[in-house]
């Protein structure tokens, strides 16, 4: 393959100069990745173990180490052009690379896997669907979600552009609302926590939301026109994004005791609102994510063929057996 080839996305080259984006793309695109459902079951268990001011230090702390790690190696896929599996091939070898591309790849699967459950679960429980209607959702989400991937970063970027701000908008909702109702800033700082957690526990549960994303977010930052765009994109993806998609986990769990955004949207009453949240929270991180495995799977079979290789990502995640069972086991809860 060569660097000519806009259409590959460079999964087993630099990325020439002429390919490079500026720091509105690049940051959106991780903020994309970043605002994820999964990461905010993290923020409900500070929510319970902290006393407000403490959490948000908590929160603070845990996500500016992350989004340093990111930023880091933002920096160095920038300078290199290279991303998290061509620089293994430095480190490890020809061959001590297809681990870490397998490491890497299983990861990125298998949240493919989960996320593809939860849309179709979470929608056939709302509109009470048969079992075999949810399944065929997963079929359907496994392929949908894939499609901006398959295009390639322009893809990504354009799904991000528009649910990045739609989803800012329905936060910023939920968390007025959820204010209102909790008595304000004094009622926050009135809550009394009902669990123990300790300090290194805590912050160690925040990095680990999306330490194995900001490995592999090098994938959008070797695109970018310099340095600075590489570290700032960076930390406003993961110490910004991330740290949001804690802090309203921990918001649910203080107010409703439920740190899903898409359930709280739903006992405050905006349904429609809810199942918005829930497709482009899932779709947003999807693509990112399926988006990774190509890049392992490519530098694992050294092929430059990434749309091949995203496609059958996607049908692997939609029938991978996590998904199935998961699917199996929430429609009877």
């Amino acid at each position: 393959m060569t660097q000519n080839d806009p259409g590959n996305d460079y999964p087993l080259s630099e990325v020439p100069m002429h390919a490079r984006k500026g720091l509105a793309s690049t940051a959106m695109v991780l903020l994309g990745f970043t605002f994820f459902t999964a990461t905010m079951f993290a923020g409900g268990k500070l929510g319970v173990a902290f006393g407000f001011g403490e959490m948000m230090a908590v929160i603070i702390v845990g996500n500016l180490l992350l989004g340093i790690y990111a930023a880091g190696l933002g920096y160095i896929a920038f300078t290199s052009g290279l991303n998290s599996v061509l620089m293994g091939r430095f480190c490890f070898g020809e061959v001590g690379s297809k681990l870490s591309d397998l490491i890497l790849g299983f990861t990125q699967i298998g949240w493919y896997a989960w996320g593809t459950a939860t849309a179709a679960v979470v929608l056939g429980k709302y509109f009470q669907l048969s079992e075999g209607t949810i399944l065929g959702l997963m079929v359907l989400f496994g392929l949908v979600f894939c499609a901006t991937a398959y295009v390639g970063y322009r893809g990504l970027e354009i799904l991000s552009y528009i649910a990045v701000p739609a989803m800012m908008l329905l936060l910023m909702l939920s968390m007025w609302v959820a204010t209102v109702k909790v008595g304000g800033l004094d009622g926050l700082l009135a809550v009394v926590p009902t669990a123990t957690l300790d300090w290194s526990t805590a912050i160690t549960l925040v990095f680990g939301t999306f330490v194995s994303g900001a490995t592999q977010a090098t994938n959008w930052t070797r695109f970018s026109r310099s340095a600075r765009v590489a570290v700032l994109a960076s930390l406003i993806g993961f110490f910004i994004g991330n740290g949001l998609m804690v802090l309203i986990g921990a918001y649910g769990a203080i107010v409703y005791q439920q740190p899903d955004v898409v359930e709280v949207l739903l006992l405050q009453g905006f349904a429609m609102a809810a199942m918005a949240m829930l497709l482009l929270n899932i779709w947003s991180t999807q693509d990112n994510t399926i988006y990774n495995f190509a890049v392992a799977g490519c530098n694992l079979m050294r092929t430059g063929r990434r749309k091949t290789v995203t496609l059958a990502g996607a049908v692997i995640g939609t029938h991978c057996w996590r998904c199935w069972a998961c699917t199996i086991i929430w429609c009877r809860i």
